[in-house]
């Protein structure tokens, strides 16, 4: 509704200045227009409406008195919000192709914003680019309008030369027009355009807590985490930002994008900044962050550096995981140890796998002692029971091979 007043405001305005030529239309209807024109000042919208259809059934067709009624009347309307009735007679004041340029020009916008504000875009854009191309040196506001309606259908290719020149040709551009234009290239994934508009903005609007984040999150895209810190040291000193909450939130938007490693080197720089605190929650983002990047080496000394902060043996057994996954039996041994000397949730589960290293290091003994404690836990007895038989099976295969090789 707030568009609808606005431009309800701009009829009142448009009536009040708006003069005819006496010279130009029928003196009946010049005096009876004038009259209008004040009655609709004073707020009197059913006074001149009765007026108008009174006027309109008296002056001759195809006439300018015909199509300055009409267009009053589409001013009327639009005053009394009855906005598809003021389309339709402004719609008929222009067929009539009695109108001076300048007000054919006019008339038209008023059309084009109507259907824009009824979000009736493909018929505001039907007079829009019509109206526009009529203009000889088209304001910053008639170019964004133009903008707006592009982008509100979705042709964003379309609406950014618009908005781009609405911005290039105002001394003091709006926040709305970088908003729609930095949008534009979001949506088209030209994120190297969508950063060098949101560089612009955080000049703009420094304190603008929004789009420091929205350009860390460009960079983070782009993977150049270098400049993303760099955004996000800016913000920080400034106290824009809280630190946990946006780290974390770009470093969740690289892993989702498929890029944990750049995630990891923006932890580990932001470490050696000491931008912030390496604690048990970062720790384990970046030990994450390396796991999720297959870089194994670097996941396990993250977790190592994590293992003594944390009250349980998880860290331990993400590291005999990765171990397991290397074919490192005898680390992932040590690693699942020293998780079973502290606090676990599924201790049955790494007691399992300490069996199966075990077993995998020919240690079938002791394979089968952590079997057997993993039995005792509900949730992998009958894959400890399957685990111990198998340890039997490759424990009597040994044995005869050992047999066969000390008879040879």
């Amino acid at each position: 509704m707030r568009v609808f007043r606005i431009l309800v405001s701009l009829v009142m305005l448009l009536c009040c200045s708006y003069s005819w030529s006496a010279g130009s239309v029928s003196g009946k209807v010049f005096k009876e227009l004038t009259d209008i024109q004040t009655v609709m000042g004073e707020g009197k919208t059913e006074e001149a409406y009765t007026r108008l259809q009174t006027l309109l059934a008296e002056v001759d067709d195809n006439s300018l008195d015909k199509a300055l009624t009409l267009q009053t009347l589409g001013y009327v309307e639009m005053a009394r919000e009855n906005f598809q009735q003021a389309i339709g007679y402004l719609k008929q004041s222009l067929a009539l192709n009695q109108l001076p340029e300048k007000v054919v020009i006019n008339v038209g916008y008023m059309v084009a914003q109507l259907h824009a504000a009824l979000g009736e875009y493909d018929q505001a854009l039907e007079f829009a680019e019509d109206w526009y191309t009529q203009l000889e040196t088209p304001k910053p506001t008639e170019s964004i309008f133009l903008a707006n309606i592009y982008a509100q259908m979705k042709r964003y290719e379309e609406a950014i030369p618009y908005a781009e020149k609405a911005i290039g040709d105002s001394d003091k551009p709006k926040e709305t027009w970088y908003q729609l234009l930095t949008a534009s290239f979001f949506e088209l994934k030209r994120y190297p355009k969508a950063a060098k508009s949101l560089q612009q903005m955080v000049e703009h609007w420094p304190d603008k807590a929004t789009y420091w984040e929205q350009l860390a999150s460009v960079y983070v895209m782009l993977e150049d985490e270098q400049s993303a810190l760099a955004v996000l040291k800016l913000a920080f000193q400034q106290k824009l930002l809280d630190k946990e909450s946006t780290i974390k939130s770009l470093l969740q938007l690289a892993v989702t994008r498929g890029i944990p490693e750049h995630a990891a080197r923006m932890l580990e720089q932001a470490f050696a900044d000491e931008m912030l605190e390496e604690n048990a929650t970062f720790l384990e983002m970046l030990a994450a962050a390396y796991a999720a990047a297959r870089e194994r080496e670097k996941a396990i000394l993250a977790y190592e550096r994590l293992a003594p902060m944390s009250e349980t043996g998880d860290p331990w057994i993400s590291i005999s995981n990765i171990y397991v996954e290397m074919g490192e039996w005898k680390q992932a041994e040590t690693a699942l140890k020293k998780a079973l000397d502290a606090k676990l949730e599924s201790p049955g589960k790494a007691w399992l796998l300490l069996g199966i290293a075990q077993m995998e290091l020919k240690k079938f003994d002791s394979a089968k002692n952590s079997l057997r404690k993993s039995v005792a836990f509900k949730e992998t007895t009958k894959s400890a029971n399957r685990w111990m038989k198998y340890v039997d099976d490759m424990k009597r295969q040994a044995d005869w091979m050992a047999e066969v090789k000390a008879n040879s």
